[in-house]
């Protein structure tokens, strides 16, 4: 088939290399001239492991460009731009500019395939504009292993008023061998929020857990979160106690399915419930600092790992910038390091042992495995495990802290 792509983010970068590796010929759509042009060099915008590898592989049947008039002989095409929450609200500008400006171009057959992020109702609003079918077939990818969870994913969800586009978009999906959900397209833009909610939920509950378990005496969060995930009913699944979680979507997506619900007034009072636990997390990070070294105006701080997660170079709400932001407006001299990831916000540094070694204080952000075991490095420093990467019994009880390990034993 030859399939179009409209946003060339990580979800419309690997959805697009997967189908084209499976044979189709790929249109891949983006108004960023910058992107694009790196992308026909070879260049991807972002790291994603084993997306380089699977651009170059198939690089033959993914064309990418700036100009909408190549969707002309598309069978389908996937809405994949942001989707961001403007002033609390899920912003669906770009979903529909998108299908305002493909229309002209697209066959009377093709298919619309809407997998940002949107709330119920969007993919109603795209039908009317492209006077198409429309398939509402959300992502539920996770950024450090996209592509591995679009070749197998853990359900294939596919909503629409069309039996026929509906099982076009399952054939199309069939390689991965998957559960495949049929819904209404509303039930299908509803899951989306509802699972990324309930995640979320899981962490700022583990996190409220760590709190208690800080101020216990012989007691580990760690140790609890194993026991209740052994509860089928609960599973161990994002019941890692840390920071908080950052990136596009929980942090965009909770507040956007708040503001929703109350539009239409009612109240997730628990979804929200999460998201205060969660504005909390950079602020107690920098409490704990503090209990360790005392006022640190004028004290240098490492943070390790500034990628809101392992394995990408993505910072979008990394918790780790926004304890950064806050160490400088109380005017801490602060240092990082990333494998992969950048920022302005402050001085970026080549190696972890560059930055320990200038350091007061080391505050572990990102639970990278290159700052697993390296104990012996923060011997004399005041060290805040922010994501349980490190044995505490080789560390010295009186400048080292983790989530949700007992300052008392």
């Amino acid at each position: 088939m030859r399939i179009g792509v409209v946003g060339l983010g990580v979800v419309g970068l690997v959805t697009g290399a997967v189908l084209a590796d499976q044979g189709h010929e790929v249109v891949g759509v983006d108004i960023d001239q910058n992107k694009v042009k790196g992308l026909q060099c070879n260049r991807s915008p972002i790291y994603e492991p084993g997306l380089d590898e699977l651009l170059l592989k198939n690089k033959n049947r993914f064309l990418f460009t700036t100009d909408y008039s190549a969707l002309k002989d598309v069978d389908i095409v996937f809405i994949t731009v942001a989707t961001p929450t403007v002033e609390g609200k899920n912003y669906i500008g770009y979903v529909l500019d998108a299908a305002k400006t493909m229309k002209p171009y697209l066959k009377r057959d093709a298919i619309v395939v809407v997998k940002s992020t949107v709330v119920p109702g969007t993919s109603r609003k795209v039908k009317q504009i492209v006077e198409r079918e429309v398939v509402a077939n959300p992502e539920f990818l996770k950024e450090g292993s996209a592509v591995i969870d679009t070749i197998k994913p853990d359900r294939i969800v596919i909503g629409s008023d069309s039996k026929a586009a509906g099982d076009v978009i399952e054939n199309l999906w069939s390689f991965t061998k998957t559960v495949v959900l049929r819904t209404s397209i509303e039930e299908a833009e509803m899951i989306k929020y509802a699972a990324n909610s309930f995640l979320a939920t899981k962490i700022s509950f583990i996190n409220e857990i760590a709190n208690l378990c800080e101020v216990i005496p012989n007691c580990d969060v760690n140790t609890i979160a194993k026991a209740i995930g052994l509860d089928k009913r609960i599973a161990p699944y994002f019941l890692n106690a840390g920071l908080g979680y950052g990136g596009s979507c929980f942090p965009k997506d909770t507040l956007a399915f708040a503001s929703f619900a109350r539009e239409l007034g009612e109240e997730l009072k628990i979804v929200e419930a999460a998201i205060k636990v969660n504005e909390e997390r950079p602020r107690r990070a920098v409490k704990i600092m503090e209990e360790l070294l005392g006022e640190l105006k004028g004290k240098t701080i490492c943070i390790l790992g500034i990628a809101f997660k392992p394995n990408t170079d993505d910072t979008r709400e990394s918790v780790a910038l926004k304890i950064a932001k806050l160490l400088v407006d109380i005017g801490a001299n602060v240092i990082a390091y990333d494998p992969k990831a950048k920022t302005s916000l402050v001085e970026m540094v080549s190696s972890k042992e560059e930055c320990v070694k200038r350091s007061d204080g080391v505050i572990i952000a990102t639970e990278w495995d290159e700052f697993r075991g390296i104990e012996h490095m923060l011997k004399d420093k005041a060290v805040l495990d922010g994501r349980r990467v490190l044995d505490p019994n080789k560390m010295s009880r009186s400048k080292y802290r983790a989530i949700g390990l007992s300052k008392v034993r």
